[in-house]
């Protein structure tokens, strides 16, 4: 009788007996540890839990309602090889942006070479990464580009300065913002161009517009 006293102890809420150690008591349903002090009750809790899960399920179409998506594309990771030029475009944000328009500035090729985007569906820049092709096309026939090469070629040989030469894109976002960027090329990338424009125009049998091997004393056929 007296180990049996032992093991038994007074329900802390309504005093009853109740297996020493016992989590709930059997009688009046409570909590014999610190879940005691919280006044909640079991259909409150399960309440409180099916409250939590309906706001977890409103919280992102309550999101996508008041959250207005915009882009934030840049480009970046150039690479001239020759007449094609690699940039990769990165947008962080959530909207599509687009490449607006890709031009020339140089104090050495004509304003009007092309900058042509191979694959024009790659204009739209979606979230994420995407490498983007374009191949430089100048106004220079194959004996033009040739000539031109090698006074790039001199100027590296000399250590002179190349004529300043950069490729600009306007990228728009989802918003209307506009910015421009710029990739500059060296020398060596400039030689390497006129040098491939040379071999390119070489296997070119009718010159036009289009083609861009147009160049001083080349007739239109």
């Amino acid at each position: 009788m007296t180990s049996i006293q032992k093991k038994m102890a007074l329900c802390k809420q309504c005093k009853s007996k109740v297996p020493s150690g016992a989590n709930i008591c059997s009688i009046c349903n409570n909590y014999q540890d610190w879940r005691r002090f919280i006044p909640i009750s079991n259909t409150v809790l399960a309440l409180l839990t099916a409250l939590v899960s309906v706001i977890a399920i409103a919280v992102p179409s309550i999101y996508k309602i008041v959250h207005k998506p915009r882009s934030e594309a840049v480009l970046m990771m150039p690479s001239v090889d020759g007449t094609t030029l690699r940039v990769v475009a990165v947008n962080r944000g959530d909207a599509p942006a687009s490449l607006a328009k890709a031009w020339v500035d140089s104090q050495y090729l004509a304003a009007a070479t092309k900058i042509r985007l191979r694959n024009d569906s790659q204009a739209i820049i979606n979230p994420g990464s995407q490498l983007l092709v374009f191949d430089i096309i100048p106004l220079l026939d194959e004996a033009d580009s040739y000539r031109s090469s090698l006074e790039i070629l001199g100027t590296l040989i000399k250590n002179k300065p190349t004529p300043r030469t950069e490729i600009r894109f306007l990228v728009m976002q989802s918003d209307g913002r506009s910015a421009v960027q710029a990739i500059l090329l060296d020398s060596e990338q400039l030689f390497s161009l006129l040098r491939a424009n040379s071999d390119r125009c070489s296997a070119i049998k009718i010159v036009n517009f289009e083609n861009g091997c147009i160049g001083s004393g080349s007739p239109l056929k």
